[in-house]
């Protein structure tokens, strides 16, 4: 194989897995969102909800609803729910369409008596709080990175069509 046909080949490799790099996100980002499952609680009533490694987000449908939530740590009895989030976020599962109200904060295994209520009986619900900077950051990081050998790939092919082309004449 000549010099400028392995050039073609190492650029057409580096298209290869930028396109990669854009499937794995793509997979990571579709098994994130289909597995996110929000347990359901009725208004008015209490649910034990035991912190994993992550904080705890608290959902009302619909998203607009009204709601009142309050968790205490079941041990302390310190009050461990906030409404104090940095942006707003709704999630639709199926044909539902869920707000998040607040967050329940505590020690890994921590367990928080969850009490919530609000105008029109919404349903309340929680999951694990999503990680959206993770995603933020995984995706401009493989996104940089997968522009950036598109762009080598098309300096690599360009600087060889114009080699070839000036040998030529």
């Amino acid at each position: 194989m000549s010099a400028a046909g392995r050039r073609y080949s190492i650029a057409a490799g580096m298209v290869v897995v930028a396109v990669a790099l854009g499937a794995v996100f793509g997979v990571l980002v579709a098994r994130a969102v289909a597995g996110y499952d929000i347990t359901t609680v009725r208004a008015g009533e209490s649910a034990d909800v035991t912190v994993g490694d992550r904080t705890i987000a608290v959902w009302a449908s619909p998203s607009d609803a009204t709601t009142y939530c309050s968790a205490t740590d079941t041990e302390t009895g310190r009050d461990s729910f906030s409404q104090q989030l940095a942006s707003s976020m709704t999630l639709t599962i199926g044909s539902r369409t869920w707000g998040r109200v607040g967050v329940i904060d505590g020690a890994p295994g921590s367990t928080h008596t969850l009490s919530c209520s609000g105008g029109g009986e919404p349903e309340i619900g929680y999951a694990d709080n999503p990680r959206v900077l993770h995603y933020v950051v995984l995706g401009s990081a493989l996104g940089g990175t997968a522009l950036l050998l598109v762009i080598s790939a098309f300096v690599l092919a360009l600087v060889t069509a114009v080699r070839q082309r000036s040998a030529k004449a």
